[in-house]
Order: C-alpha cells, then structure tokens, then sequence
C-alpha cells in the first residue's frame, strides 16, 4: 500500500512538473510569436516626426542636382531603399501604387538607393519616370543624415518640409492610405 501511494505522489508530481514546463514553453512561443509579428515599422528610422527635414544637396541618377527645396512647398516622400534588402524589392513595387494613391508625380518623391552603384541603378530602372532617384554608398550622406537605420524606410513631409511620418517597413504607406 505504502509503495502504490508512493508512486501516485511521483507520478502526480511528474504531471505537474510537466504541466509548469509546457506552460513555460507555451508562454515561451507567445512571446517568441508576438515579437515577430511585431510591425517592422517599430524599429526607429527617420527623422523624429514633427522636425522639419534636414538640408541636403544631392545628383539624381539622371545627373541633375536635387536639394530639400525641392521638395517644399506640397507634400513629399522620402523613400530610402538598399540593394542588400529583399524587402526593399517589394518595396520598390509598391512605389507605382504609392504615387497613385497619394497623387503624387516624380518632383515629390525621392528615392535614395544605398548600396553597390551598378546594383542600385538596376533597381532604380523600374523608378524612371516615377521618382526621382538619387544613388549613395552603404552609409551614405543622405541615409546618415536622415538617420536611416533600417530599409526600406518610408518619411513623409508636408508643404512646409515637417516631417509628417517615418517608418520603416515593406509597404507601411500604403497600408495606412485611404482607398
């Protein structure tokens, strides 16, 4: 008798430890879960919202001379993209559905594309007509001084050169545009 009550106390107390271990691990997985679904858009990129865009000087693609002027004066988009990031693929073919949505023609929307020369301006093919673009090294000028920490990242100014909105992430603009 002593033996059998003896092995039902162990093997209750082996179900409860195995019981606090799933547990744990089960919280464990929520976690690991939540923080990957975590919008990519939480890393911090960009100028702080609410400061106006610092000044640049920069030659588009095109070899024209480009400058934070320019961009006053109606809304802008500053989309910053780099030739090592996948995502920055999808990102350069959400651009046509961008400007659709937000009406927005090739003087509003700078593109600067980090990364390999010959590689950045195969990327930027696809944006010709589109935007104007602007190509630098890894840790250019303009990703420095803009405070680019992650690609793609999307910033938006309004007429007076505020900055409305930085984030970065795949399509954050486009998900948060009306219709």
């Amino acid at each position: 008798m002593i033996s059998l009550t003896v092995g039902l106390v162990l093997v209750g107390a082996v179900t409860v430890l195995n019981l606090m271990l799933t547990l744990a691990v089960i919280r464990r997985l929520r976690r690991h879960e939540s923080e990957r679904r975590q919008p990519f858009g939480a890393i911090d990129s960009g100028p702080e919202t609410g400061s106006v865009i610092p000044g640049f000087t920069a030659v588009t693609v095109a070899g024209e001379p480009v400058s934070e002027g320019l961009l006053k004066g109606r809304q802008a988009a500053l989309t910053f993209l780099s030739t090592d990031c996948s995502a920055c693929t999808t990102a350069v073919g959400d651009l046509p559905e961008f400007a659709r949505r937000t009406g927005m023609d090739a003087a509003q929307m700078l593109v600067v594309i980090a990364g390999d020369a010959e590689d950045a301006r195969r990327m930027a093919a696809p944006l010709a007509d589109l935007a104007t673009v602007v190509v630098e090294e890894t840790g250019g000028p303009l990703s420095t001084l803009y405070s680019i920490r992650a690609t793609p990242t999307t910033v938006m100014t309004d007429p007076d050169g505020t900055v409305t909105y930085a984030q970065a992430g795949t399509h954050p603009v486009l998900e948060g545009l009306p219709a």
